[in-house]
């Protein structure tokens, strides 16, 4: 079969299946969700942070969050390794392992009055589990971000400088509809119509006035000779330092080189500051003001991009274009890479599952949940959402970029070819692939691949954003647990968050700890899905749902982590082979004080609302409407 638009078909539909029987299923019987009980949104209403939303924005924001580069980048990576493997474990982990845990760790934190799932862990395992696992999420977070801010300021630079504007201008356009819906009682259609058209304005000025931040830094003669070689069109894209880098490369003029290289460290170095700045502001304001609504009006971005792939396999089916064809091998092995067993199962996190997503719908989703019910489009809906994104760009990667790179010298004949470019070469793949789907309905293709690109961009900001604010409720939640009420402050624990990001974004580790972000990132999904497993053996509830996808993920994250640190030793990396020992030996602490509490059997939750509680022991009625 290499049919790129019905394999997209049959994913789908086994996604919408999986949606309205398997989703509906755990909603209703292992779960047990109830639209008649009181959401933590309404009970600690405070209109900072807890704030009870309509399901429409409360999706896009989710999906906005959870989102971000996670789908895009890995399966860009992992069909090295063939796009059966790829495809299956989307398709399969997203229904079965991603949505469970999201929805899991969705309720549960419900049931907890919208406390983080590593606070939750003092009442479902012990006291020691509770901050051990606080301090596993504040040290991966800081690193994952860390590495994601040195990311966007890369692309920023280096890459996609006509996505500045509309990335920041999209601030102002989500305040202005954040005010309009909450304060002023605008009409949420009237306003979202408004901010989408401005918003598209946006990418149109973007892609008119690029802001080429480098040129900020370079010298006279640098500025001038960058000059004339955009007049006299010469590169490949005019305002793109890397591809005014390999220009004067080309040229033999190396000073020149490397005066632009010299000048993209400055520039990266100041946009990782402006970012960082971004994430505190950001983690201080009300979500109504700019998390919500920004994240809301992203989400339309990306459904319209899905929608206009999808149109683009349709049409090149029809009309038989090359775009149709699945010119990669189904399966295929890597000479110069990691074995496929276990890697693919961290390569591909966020299109299948992960650990971000728990901190997400335990950190901000449910303390804006209007009903219980709508846990199961948000929590299940939501990661399908997401499944279905990886899908298409993993076609856009098979199909959409032709034969000529899966052939003996194309970017997919070898691990290095996709891996070595690092993010450029990653986003580069899925724009140009992408672009090509979009040309087929009538884009023409130079906008459809900035379509694209400020599309990738923008969602990378919403993970930053999203992320700041759950550190900072992780930061909080430490100083709690440490008796250091006084510092537990948004303001304070912003401050924390962003120092914390920034230790990894500016020393020279930050880079190189990107690559452990998809082995941890998926461990803390294990790690989850034993609180959540936990919490249902507690209820008498039926824990084989997400125990069965908690062995799979511990197994494959701990031998892939066991298997990187092995290569670090070897090369003497013994910053990262410090780091990754540390992980592993807090993560089987946790894992023993998880098996201390299941051997203690049943009950014991310790909720905090006895008659929550009281409510939990008994068995609940079926709800009646899951709508």
């Amino acid at each position: 079969m290499n049919n790129a638009l019905l394999v997209t078909l049959i994913c789908f539909a086994a996604l919408l299946l999986a949606y309205r029987f398997y989703g509906r299923f755990l909603a209703r019987h292992v779960f047990q969700l109830d639209p008649q009980r009181r959401t933590p949104a309404h009970e600690m209403e405070d209109g900072v942070d807890y704030l009870p939303t309509r399901l429409p924005v409360l999706f896009g924001h989710h999906f906005a969050s959870i989102a971000g580069l996670g789908p895009i980048l890995g399966p860009a990576v992992a069909v090295v390794w063939g796009w059966v493997p790829a495809v299956l474990w989307v398709v399969f982990g997203s229904i079965f392992m991603g949505a469970v845990h999201d929805l899991g760790a969705l309720t549960v934190s419900l049931r907890y009055k919208g406390r983080s799932v590593g606070d939750i862990c003092r009442d479902l395992i012990g006291p020691r589990s509770r901050l051990l696992f606080l301090f596993i999420i504040f040290f991966l977070m800081s690193l994952a971000m860390g590495a994601f801010v040195n990311a966007i300021s890369s692309l920023f630079v280096g890459f996609n400088p006509d996505a500045i504007i509309p990335s920041f201008g999209l601030m102002l356009v989500a305040m202005c509809v954040g005010i309009a819906v909450y304060k002023l009682r605008f009409g949420l259609g009237p306003a979202t119509l408004l901010g989408l058209a401005a918003f598209a304005g946006l990418i149109a000025w973007g892609e008119a006035q690029p802001v080429p931040t480098y040129d900020w830094f370079v010298d006279t003669p640098t500025k001038e000779a960058l000059g004339a070689a955009r007049d006299a069109n010469a590169l490949e894209s005019p305002y793109g330092a890397n591809d005014a880098i390999r220009h004067f490369e080309r040229q033999g003029q190396g000073e020149l080189a490397t005066s632009i290289k010299q000048a993209v460290g400055k520039a990266q170095y100041g946009w990782i500051v402006v970012l960082l700045a971004y994430g505190f502001i950001a983690s201080v304001l009300p979500v109504w003001l700019l998390l919500q609504p920004r994240d809301y009006i992203n989400s339309f971005q990306l459904y319209f991009a899905l929608v206009l792939m999808v149109l683009g396999l349709v049409v090149a089916a029809i009309i038989g274009d090359d775009a149709n064809i699945i010119d990669a091998q189904a399966v295929q092995s890597v000479a110069d890479g990691p074995p496929m067993l276990p890697f693919l199962f961290v390569t591909i996190a966020c299109g299948a599952i992960s650990g971000f997503h728990s901190l997400v719908s335990s950190g901000t989703t449910v303390r804006q949940l209007n009903r219980e019910t709508d846990a199961l489009p948000i929590g299940y809906g939501a990661m399908l959402t997401e499944g279905a994104l990886a899908v298409l760009v993993i076609m856009a990667c098979v199909a959409g970029l032709g034969a000529d790179a899966w052939g003996a010298n194309g970017i997919y004949a070898k691990w290095s070819g996709i891996s070595g470019g690092g993010l450029g070469a990653q986003l580069s793949a899925v724009v140009q692939g992408g672009g090509n789907f979009l040309s087929q309905v009538g884009v023409p293709l130079a906008l459809a691949q900035t379509f694209l690109a400020v599309t990738i961009v923008a969602f990378a900001m919403t993970t930053l954003d999203s992320a700041t604010r759950l550190l900072r409720f992780n930061v909080e939640e430490i100083f709690r647990s440490l008796k250091l009420d006084a510092l537990a402050n948004r303001y304070v624990a912003s401050l924390i968050a962003v120092i914390g990001i920034a230790a990894f974004a500016l020393v020279p580790h930050g880079k190189a700890l990107w690559v452990l972000f998809g082995t941890t990132n998926q461990l803390l999904a294990g790690l989850t899905l034993v609180t959540v497993s936990l919490f249902l053996f507690k209820l008498h509830r039926p824990v084989i749902y997400t125990l069965a996808p908690m062995v799979v993920m511990l197994t494959m994250t701990i031998w892939a982590m066991v298997y990187s640190l092995e290569g670090f030793l070897a090369k003497g990396q013994w910053f990262l082979s410090t780091f990754s020992a540390l992980v592993l030996l807090m993560s089987f602490w946790l894992l023993a004080e998880a098996g201390i509490s299941f051997s203690k059997g049943r009950g014991g939750l310790g909720l905090e609302d006895a008659q929550a509680k009281r409510q939990e022991e008994l068995d609940v009625p079926e709800p009646t409407s899951l709508s």
